[in-house]
Order: structure tokens, then C-alpha cells, then sequence
């Protein structure tokens, strides 16, 4: 009975801090350096499980945690090499390196979420990933109910159903305080499971349907579409692997390869100036074309192209440039620019 509780307890412990890492999204502790808050509660998770496996380790489970863990910090270990690689060769001044180092660690820190992960992973086992979910929806719902208690719940409905219907062709002042963009891409990734592995269970349902209205509430078009995209490319795959699982596999290069060549090319559209097409065209691009053509000068579309660093655009927007944008908005020229054509 004593061990049920301190289980539950335990449970409770974990799950709060979880629920304030991906709700206080913005927030920072100002120490000099601004350290946001949800990174420290991600290392709070971190430690509160260092501090149990230490206390009574469960070695199996602790040693899966810790590999994924790595896994999930690939991409930051990338970026940091690539970007190191770039500060070499152009031989920049060490402000340069510790401001990049500094955004890549402290801010966009991947380093500590992986830990996070990890620590969930070691408390809850493979119930982990669900228990990350549910910590996910309790702050995305929190934040929405914040919204609908400042303007009402019928205003927000109205605006919820215009968005929807309109494809977001309609953003209301009220709905678009509900876009919760970081939420809205870690749902994506969910919904994509969760449809493709579709499981008889109520709380399943539940938790599909409250991903879904979440999701919904920041309607990302293009998280949209690519999850889409991925469940009809999933479900193909699943279709062909019944027959023949080396043509799946050909089939998986093949669309790699495409999606690399799209990617590089998509880049290529920018530089020539495609968006600025579109406008003329009569297509809304949001502000794009002011954006683009205000760091065009950043960068060069060529394989002898070797990139900024990371952080460096983001220090651009934020220090020198007046654009109006703290960010570029589009990952793939942020990337482009930060790390060159062959890091991108």
C-alpha cells in the first residue's frame, strides 16, 4: 500500500514538471544570461531521475534511457559540429563562437528536452511517450482555457470554426493567442503516430480527439500537410511491404533522395525570388518577400556556400536588422543560412 503511494506521488512529482516545461514556453530566468524555464524544468526532470536511479537503479531501463537520450541530441551535436567547422575556416572572433554556442545551448537547447525525455523514459518506462503526451494536451488546454477566460468561449468557437473552415484563410485576434506553435509541431508528430497505429482503447480516443482539437487550435497548413503527406506515404509503404519489402525499401531511397532535391531546390526558389512571383500574382505570402529580401544578403546558393554558424541569423534579426521579426519563419532557410549548403 505504502509503495502504491509513493508510486502515485512520484508520478504526480513528474508529471507537474512536465506540465510546467511545456507550458512556460517563453519565459526566462534572467541570470545574465536569459535561461528559459523550460529548460530548467527539463533538467529538474533530468536530476529527479539521476537522483532515483542513484538511489535505487534499475540498470536495464536506465541504460535505454540514456541511448535514446543520445539520439535525440543528434541534431544539436550536428549543428554544433558543422557550426564549429564554419568558425574555423572563417576564423571568427570568439564573441562570434560563445553567442552561437550560448543560442545553440541555452535557448533552441535540444540537449536538455533529450535529457528530459530520457528522465521520463526512466521513470515511466515505454508509458513514457504517453505520459509526455498527456503533459503536452494539460498545458496546450491550460493555455487555451486562459484564452477562452479572457475573451469567451463563444468567441472562440466562432473564431475555431472560421480558422478550420477557411484553412486559416481567417485568423481572429482571439484564436490566433491559441497558436501554440512548438506544441502544435510535437502534436503533429503524435497524430501521425497515432493514425497510422490506430488502437481500440478509450483513453486512446481520448487522447486522439484532445491532439486533434489542439492541434486544430494552431493550424499549421504546413504541419497539416505533412502529416498528410506522412500517412499516405505510411500507408503505402505498409501496402507494398505485404508483397515485397525490398521494394519498399527502394521506395524509401528513392522518395529520400526526392525529398533532398526538393529541399535544396525549394532554396534555390527563395534566392530567385519566387515568393516575390507569388505576391504579384495576387497570393498572400505574409510578409515573406520583405523578409527574405532583408537577409538575402546572408547567404549565397552554392555548393561553396559554408554558412554563418548557428545563431547567427537569429542574432541578425534580433540585434541589427529592423524587419519587424524576431525570426525568419521558415526552419529551411534558417538552417540554409546558419549552416551552409552541405551542413544544411
Amino acid at each position: 500500500m505504502e509503495n502504491k503511494i509513493l508510486e502515485k506521488a512520484k508520478a504526480f512529482y513528474f508529471m507537474t514538471i512536465a506540465v510546467m516545461m511545456y507550458f512556460f514556453l517563453n519565459e526566462y530566468i534572467d541570470i545574465g544570461l536569459h535561461v528559459t524555464y523550460r529548460h530548467a524544468f527539463a533538467l529538474v526532470l533530468f536530476g529527479s531521475a539521476t537522483l532515483i536511479f542513484l538511489y535505487k537503479p534499475n540498470i536495464a531501463r536506465g541504460f535505454t534511457a540514456f541511448k535514446d537520450a543520445c539520439i535525440y541530441s543528434i541534431p544539436l551535436l550536428i549543428t554544433t559540429v558543422v557550426s564549429l567547422f564554419i568558425w574555423f575556416m572563417e576564423t571568427v572572433d570568439v564573441g562570434v563562437i560563445s553567442r552561437g554556442l550560448s543560442s545553440s545551448f541555452i535557448y533552441a537547447n535540444m540537449l536538455s528536452f533529450a535529457l528530459g525525455s530520457g528522465a521520463l523514459l526512466y521513470i515511466f518506462g515505454k508509458k513514457g511517450i504517453w505520459y509526455n503526451l498527456i503533459a503536452i494536451l494539460i498545458a496546450n488546454i491550460l493555455m487555451i482555457v486562459t484564452v477562452i477566460a479572457n475573451n469567451g468561449l463563444g468567441n472562440y468557437i466562432s473564431e475555431f470554426i472560421t480558422l478550420v473552415t477557411t484553412f486559416a484563410g481567417v485568423t481572429g485576434d482571439i484564436i490566433v493567442q491559441a497558436e501554440i506553435h512548438e506544441l502544435a509541431f510535437c502534436l503533429g508528430a503524435y497524430l501521425i503516430y497515432m493514425l497510422y497505429k490506430p488502437n481500440k482503447n478509450i483513453i486512446y480516443f481520448i487522447l486522439l480527439i484532445l491532439s486533434l482539437f489542439c492541434f486544430l487550435s494552431a493550424f499549421k497548413r504546413i504541419a497539416i500537410i505533412a502529416i498528410a503527406i506522412a500517412l499516405v506515404f505510411g500507408y503505402l509503404l505498409k501496402f507494398i511491404a505485404r508483397y515485397n519489402k525490398k521494394t519498399a525499401i527502394r521506395l524509401v531511397t528513392f522518395f529520400t533522395i526526392v525529398v533532398v532535391i526538393l529541399l535544396i531546390a525549394y532554396i534555390a526558389l527563395i534566392k530567385m525570388d519566387a515568393f516575390e512571383l507569388l505576391e504579384k500574382a495576387g497570393i498572400n505570402t505574409s510578409g515573406r518577400v520583405e523578409i527574405y529580401d532583408a537577409v538575402d544578403k546572408f547567404y549565397e546558393f552554392s555548393p561553396g556556400f559554408l554558412g554563418n554558424g548557428i545563431g547567427f541569423l537569429t542574432y541578425q534579426l534580433n540585434t541589427f536588422m529592423k524587419v519587424g521579426v524576431a525570426s525568419v519563419h521558415n526552419d529551411f532557410l534558417q538552417h540554409f543560412i546558419d549552416l551552409g549548403f552541405f551542413g544544411y
